[in-house]
């Protein structure tokens, strides 16, 4: 997809423009000999996986970063050759797909080792594996001991290589107060001092998120993995303010500017008359007080419009906001469209990014919700076109 060709009912607008001005000013971020990943899992935050991937890769990423083996195979597919490493679970049938695809994976189990490696022998390839170091988060990867071990079982085994180690920072973007990061980074070096002290020096370390990639050039490594910031989005609102607060202090400081690039619209399936006194929606949980006009959107919470938004949120018709009404359906929503005399079916709403000087913002999404920026486009549903504008 190449230009904009609205849909019958909803479609996601992914500006171009935004993902390379983007990975222009992450990558003017990075510490010499750093690799830009761009992480593009979950369908590239919502954003469209393989559109997005090529991009990126057009616009300067080295990398591709996503979250399954599937996903690796549904950009080779599509006949992107660039690295693309796996950094989610992978399970020991899916070794032969690994082998395959030529993608490098994490790694943190022995049988998954076995698997990938008899694969690789059977293809005849050499599967890089990234080791996951466990320095606080416990989520994924093996303590010092445990993955010296494991480092040493790879280099005993045809098939497979040790690539790169990795760890994962638990809460560099949820606070201003970065000791425990700083804590992680302590044990992430000391992990790769064990290793190569045991003859098993990895080529490749890694660890920086889009938090760590702004705000602490010292942890790059040989590899950054920017999800988040790669499509207009703050990691968090603490991350801004230390970007904010170490810009002030430190002629160093980096303060990017990020581009949303992703614009969500739907176009109104019907209008309607409700008068006073008139229930909208299921539960009857709005109640007019005069006279409405109410517009029907097809989007609801199977398409991603959150059920958290009901009687909330509001999109933009031509420039004027417009609330929504009752409760979010599962595939319709209704909005107020009273002040907005000269709506009509079939224009288009904007429930997510600008419109006529207007903005609905992901972060203003989150708040209704409840939860973060990351979970607004993330949650747009895979049917929903995207279309790659300019």
């Amino acid at each position: 997809m190449t230009a904009a060709q609205p849909h019958p009912r909803t479609w996601c607008e992914v500006s171009r423009a935004a993902l390379e001005a983007n990975v222009r000013v992450l990558r003017a971020r990075l510490a010499p000999g750093a690799r830009l990943g761009v992480v593009v899992k979950s369908n590239a935050y919502g954003h469209g996986m393989v559109e997005c991937a090529r991009v990126f890769l057009e616009g300067g990423a080295d990398w591709l970063i996503v979250n399954t083996i599937d996903e690796a195979t549904a950009l080779r597919a599509a006949e992107i050759s660039a690295p693309i490493y796996v950094c989610g679970p992978v399970m020991e049938d899916e070794a032969a797909e690994v082998a395959r695809s030529g993608a490098r994976i994490v790694l943190y189990d022995r049988g998954v080792l076995e698997a990938v490696a008899a694969q690789g022998r059977a293809e005849g390839r050499v599967v890089p594996v990234h080791l996951k170091i466990e320095t606080g988060n416990h989520r994924q990867g093996l303590p010092l001991h445990e993955a010296v071990e494991l480092a040493r079982r790879v280099s005993e085994t045809d098939g497979v290589s040790l690539e790169g180690i990795a760890t994962h920072f638990a809460d560099i973007e949820d606070t201003t107060d970065h000791q425990f990061a700083a804590s992680q980074s302590e044990a992430f070096a000391a992990a790769r001092a064990a290793l190569v002290e045991a003859g098993l020096e990895p080529p490749m370390t890694h660890a920086a998120n889009s938090a760590a990639t702004i705000l602490w050039p010292h942890v790059h490594g040989d590899l950054v993995r920017v999800g988040i910031s790669a499509y207009g989005l703050w990691p968090s609102s603490e991350t801004y303010a230390t970007a904010l607060q170490v810009h002030a202090h430190d002629e160093s400081g980096f303060v990017p500017r990020l581009t949303p690039a992703i614009r969500w619209c739907a176009r109104i399936a019907q209008i309607k008359d409700v008068p006073a006194g008139g229930y909208v929606g299921y539960g009857r949980t709005f109640r007019a007080t005069h006279p409405m006009r109410i517009g029907v959107l097809p989007v609801g919470y199977h398409e991603g419009y959150d059920r958290r938004l009901s009687n909330l949120a509001h999109g933009l018709l031509a420039g004027s906001r417009v609330p929504v009404r009752g409760r979010v359906c599962m595939n319709m929503t209704m909005l107020d469209l009273t002040h907005v005399p000269l709506a009509a079916v079939g224009d288009t709403v904007t429930l997510l990014g600008p419109d006529g000087g207007e903005t609905v913002s992901a972060e203003q999404i989150a708040g209704w919700m409840g939860s973060i920026n990351y979970e607004v486009p993330t949650g747009i549903h895979p049917s929903v076109p995207r279309v790659i504008v300019s």
